[in-house]
C-alpha cells in the first residue's frame, strides 16, 4: 500500500495532534473548552476536480468546541500548520454529548447519595454493579429543567455478576437526570416498584457452548486481492473512488468513477449516512424519552469498531485505521477501523442457447464496511460495488435490544415480553443518506418514474398495457416525496445536458429498499427535531454549508433546522449541482428471538445505471475457471 497525499484524505492523528494544538493556541483554550468535533474541512468540488497528484495543497480542519463555562458552542476553521480561516461563535447550538462528559455524568450519578438511597431500597448495595448509560432527553424536558442546560437522563440495568447481560436486568423507574456542564445530579425519577426481572440473558461463548458447528470455510485468493489500494483511493475493476472518515459519520465515500470503454466517468463526489435517528415508540416511564440522534448528538465515527479477520471480515482482507480527537483533546487511532474486500456474489448473468451453448459469469462486489457500537446496538455500514456499474449501501444491525421491566404477562401495548417481566419497547431506526451525484458532470436533474395502466380501451385494448411517466423534480418542495411501491416509484438521477447512443439522458437510479415511515406524530418534540423523517425523499441545491438533515447542532434543539428549513425556500433544483438525502430505515417490533443478541436486520437501497451505460458492463466480466471446463 502506498501513501499518496490527497485533499480528501481524513485528517491522520498526526494532523489532528497539530491541529489541537494550533487551536488552543490560536483561540486561547483552556481546561474548560472542550473539542466536540474536529472535521477534515474538505476542499471544494471545484478544486478537487483540478487537483492533480503533485500538487501541493493546505489542509483545514473544522474545529467545534464547546465552553462549559459560557454554554457556547464556537467552530473555526484552522490548518494543520495553524494558518486561521475563521472563528465564529454560535448562540443557541448546543454540542453534542462527548465521551469524557459521558464519563463525567456517570461518576456524578453513581456518587449520588439519592441514587445510591433508591439502589438500596431495591436491595443493590454495591453501585459498582449497576451499569448506567447517558442518553438525550428526546421527548419534553420536565418544565423545571427547562431553562438551556445541557441534561442527560440515565437508564440503569443491574449486572449481578461480571459478566453477565445486564440488559436482563433493567432497573425500571429510577433515573438521575445530570446537568453536564455543572457535573450534578439535577432531578432523581424514583416512581416505580416494578421488581428487576431475574431470568439471565447469557450469549457468551463460555456460558452458551455455541455447540453447532460447521466444517471450516475458507476464502482464498492466491494471487491476492484484485483490488489496490494508494493511500485512501481504491481501484477494482473498472471501479475508482476514495474512501473518506468523518467523526460524526463514520465511513464516507468520495469522488466515484466507472472507466466505461476506456473512458473515466464520474458518478458521485461523495456519499455518506448524515443522519441515525432511533424513535422508541413505548410510552411508559422512562422509555419515552428513548430518541436519539446517534449521528448529530454524540458523533457516530467515535463509536467504531477495531475489526478483527475471520470474525467482522473474512477473505483477503485490507484494513485501514482512522483516527478521532476527543473532548480533552487527545487524538485516539483506532486499528482497522474499515475493512475492506471482494466477495462473490453468486451469478452476474447467464443464458442457454438453443443449440445448448451455455454462457455464465459470476459476479463480485468490492465491499467497504465498518462497524460501530452505540451503547446496546450495533450498525455496519457496507458500501458495495458491482461489476454492472451498480452500487448498493446497506446498513447491518444487531446487538442487544434495549429492555425495560413490567409486571410478567401485563398488556403493554408497545413493547414485546421477551423474558417474564422483561420488555423490549417497539422502536425505530432511521438513517439518511447525503448523497452529492455527478453524473458525467454536476448539472444534473432529479425525475421521478412511475409505472400506470390506462383504463381498457383505445390505449389498453387488452387489460395487461401499462406505461411510465416520468417527472422532473424541478425544485425543492415539489421533490418532497414518499416511496409507493402500488406505483413501482423510483428516481433517477440524470444528466439532461449528455444523451446516451439512443438519444435519452443518461443517468442513475435510486431504487429504494426495504423502508419504513415515522410513527411519531411530526408535533412531538421528537418528530418536530427529526422532521426530515417524513419524506423518504428530498433534493436540494449543493450547498457547502447543508450537511446534516436536522441541522449541525440537534441536540436539545427546538426543532425545524435542516432539510425543513432549507426546502422552505423551494429554490430551484432542475439541471444544477444537486444532493439527493434518502430516507430509509426498519420498524423493529422485537421477536423473542431477537433475545438476548439480535441476529442482523438489513435496511439499505441500490443506485442502478439507467442509460448510463450503451450496454451492460457485466457483457465485458470473462467467465470462470468451472471445475471441469470453463464456464461459457
Amino acid at each position: 500500500m502506498s501513501e499518496l497525499r490527497h485533499p480528501l484524505d481524513p485528517l491522520s492523528s498526526e494532523e489532528q495532534i497539530e491541529i489541537v494544538t494550533h487551536a488552543r493556541e490560536a483561540w486561547k483554550l483552556g481546561d474548560h473548552h472542550l473539542f466536540a468535533m474536529v472535521q477534515l474541512e474538505e476542499p471544494s468540488k471545484a478544486f478537487i476536480k483540478s487537483f492533480k497528484q503533485g500538487d501541493s495543497f493546505q489542509r483545514y480542519a473544522r474545529v467545534t468546541i464547546w465552553d462549559r463555562l459560557r454554554a457556547l458552542v464556537s467552530e473555526g476553521v484552522i490548518s494543520t500548520s495553524g494558518e486561521v480561516k475563521s472563528w465564529s461563535e454560535i448562540p443557541g447550538a448546543k454540542a453534542p454529548v462527548l465521551g469524557v462528559e459521558s464519563e463525567i455524568a456517570i461518576k456524578v450519578a453513581r456518587e449520588d447519595a439519592g441514587v445510591i438511597a433508591a439502589l438500596v431500597k431495591r436491595g443493590i448495595t454495591d453501585v459498582s454493579t449497576v451499569h448506567m448509560e447517558t442518553w438525550p432527553i428526546g421527548a419534553q424536558i420536565p418544565a423545571h429543567l427547562d431553562d438551556g442546560r445541557r441534561l442527560i437522563w440515565t437508564p440503569m440495568w443491574h449486572q449481578p455478576t461480571p459478566d453477565a447481560n445486564f440488559y436482563a436486568h433493567p432497573i425500571n423507574g429510577l433515573h438521575a437526570i445530570v446537568d453536564i456542564d455543572a457535573e450534578k445530579v439535577v432531578a432523581i425519577e424514583d416512581n416505580d416498584n416494578i421488581p428487576i426481572p431475574q431470568t439471565p440473558g447469557p450469549y457468551r461463548e463460555s456460558q452458551t457452548g455455541a455447540t453447532v458447528k460447521l466444517k471450516e470455510l475458507m476464502i482464498h485468493q492466491p494471487d491476492g486481492a484484485s483490488f489496490t489500494v494508494n493511500g485512501w483511493k481504491i481501484d477494482w475493476e473498472r471501479w475508482s473512488f476514495r474512501i473518506g472518515f468523518d467523526q460524526r459519520e463514520g465511513l464516507v465515500i468520495h469522488d466515484v468513477r466507472f472507466s466505461d470503454e476506456g473512458k473515466e466517468r464520474t458518478i458521485a463526489h461523495r456519499l455518506s449516512i448524515a443522519e441515525l435517528v432511533i424513535p422508541y415508540g413505548d410510552p411508559s416511564q422512562g422509555a419515552y424519552r428513548k430518541n436519539a440522534f446517534d449521528t448529530g448528538e454524540f458523533g457516530l465515527g467515535n463509536f467504531t469498531n477495531s475489526l478483527t479477520l475471520g470474525c467482522d471480515c473474512l477473505g483477503e482482507i485490507v484494513y485501514l485505521d482512522a483516527s478521532v480527537t476527543e473532548g480533552n483533546g487527545n487524538v485516539r487511532t483506532i486499528k482497522n477501523a474499515i475493512c475492506m474486500h471482494e466477495e462473490d456474489f453468486g451469478i452476474l448473468w447467464k443464458h442457454i442457447d438453443v443449440d445448448g451453448h451455455t454462457e455464465v459469469r459470476r459476479g463480485r462486489r468490492f465491499v467497504a464496511s465498518s462497524i460501530v457500537t452505540v451503547n446496546n446496538y450495533e450498525y455496519g455500514y457496507f458500501w458495495y460495488f458491482y461489476q454492472d456499474g451498480s452500487i448498493e449501501f446497506e446498513a447491518k444491525l444487531t446487538g442487544i435490544v434495549l429492555t425495560l421491566a413490567d409486571t410478567p404477562g401485563k398488556s403493554h401495548p408497545s413493547a414485546t415480553e421477551l423474558e417474564p417481566g422483561l420488555w423490549a419497547p417497539y422502536h425505530q431506526h432511521i438513517l439518511c443518506a447525503r448523497m452529492d451525484i455527478d453524473i458525467d458532470g454536476s448539472d444534473n436533474s432529479v425525475v421521478e418514474v412511475e409505472s400506470f395502466a390506462h383504463p381498457i380501451g383505445e390505449k389498453n385494448p387488452y387489460g395487461g398495457a401499462y406505461e411510465t411517466r416520468e417527472t422532473i423534480l424541478k425544485s425543492e418542495k415539489s421533490a418532497q416525496r414518499l416511496i409507493d411501491p402500488m406505483k413501482s416509484r423510483f428516481w433517477k438521477i440524470i444528466n439532461p445536458n449528455k444523451k446516451n447512443h439512443v438519444g435519452q439522458s443518461i443517468g442513475y437510479k435510486l431504487i429504494p429498499g426495504h423502508t419504513t415511515y415515522p410513527l411519531a406524530h411530526e408535533e412531538s418534540v421528537l418528530g418536530k427535531r427529526a422532521g426530515f423523517m417524513y419524506k423518504h425523499l428530498w433534493v436540494t441545491p449543493n450547498k457547502e454549508q447543508e450537511r446534516y438533515p436536522a441541522g449541525d447542532y440537534p441536540f436539545q434543539h427546538e426543532g425545524g433546522a435542516g432539510l425543513p428549513d432549507w426546502t422552505s425556500a423551494d429554490r430551484p433544483t432542475e439541471n444544477t449541482d444537486v444532493v439527493l438525502w434518502y430516507v430509509f430505515g426498519t420498524n423493529h417490533i422485537p421477536r423473542t428471538e431477537d433475545w438476548p443478541v439480535m441476529p442482523v436486520e438489513r435496511t439499505g437501497f441500490h443506485l442502478k445505471p439507467s442509460g448510463f451505460f450503451r450496454r451492460s458492463p457485466g457483457m465485458d466480466v470473462a467467465p470462470s475457471e468451472a471445475v471441469e471446463t470453463t464456464c461459457h
